[in-house]
């Protein structure tokens, strides 16, 4: 289906209301230093006709392919996101519509960097975390212990 989805009908009236569904290609991306790739992109647009232009509900899911942080491993994360949002007119390029005609992969390209955590982990692998010995306090510092309300 096409990505690109016109959202206002001349003939719709207020209460009128529409889904459309479209699955498309979003381009590869570079973020937190790795590369992703997007794959299984599918939108759900639902559209109202209310007195004062329209409302959207936008829910987008789709597959990143990126690499494990402690493997290196190619690793697969699923992401859901979406909007709400009384339109009044014709152009909002925070949801990249522009003459009533919503843009789905520019949309899902410039929304989907939000929904990517900043370490992501493969099954199975947990984040590398201090042993005991690295949290201990140096000696020569107790002393200062108690210059500070927070202790040491």
């Amino acid at each position: 289906m096409d990505a690109l989805i016109p959202l206002k009908r001349p003939d719709a009236r207020p209460g009128d209301y529409r889904e459309e569904t479209a699955e498309y290609e979003v381009e590869p991306f570079d973020l937190y230093g790795r590369h992703h790739e997007v794959s299984g992109a599918r939108a759900k647009v639902g559209i109202t006709r209310v007195s004062e232009g329209l409302h959207i509900d936008l829910q987008v899911r789709a597959t990143v392919r990126t690499t494990c942080d402690r493997t290196l491993e190619p690793v697969e994360i699923e992401v859901c996101f979406g909007e709400s949002e009384v339109l009044s007119g014709p152009d909002d390029p925070e949801l990249s519509i522009e003459d009533w005609t919503l843009d789905l992969p520019r949309y899902t390209r410039s929304a989907i960097p939000t929904e990517i955590p900043m370490q992501i982990f493969a099954p199975g692998t947990e984040p590398v975390r201090p042993g005991l010995e690295e949290e201990r306090v140096d000696p020569r510092w107790r002393g200062l212990g108690d210059l500070f309300a927070s202790g040491f």
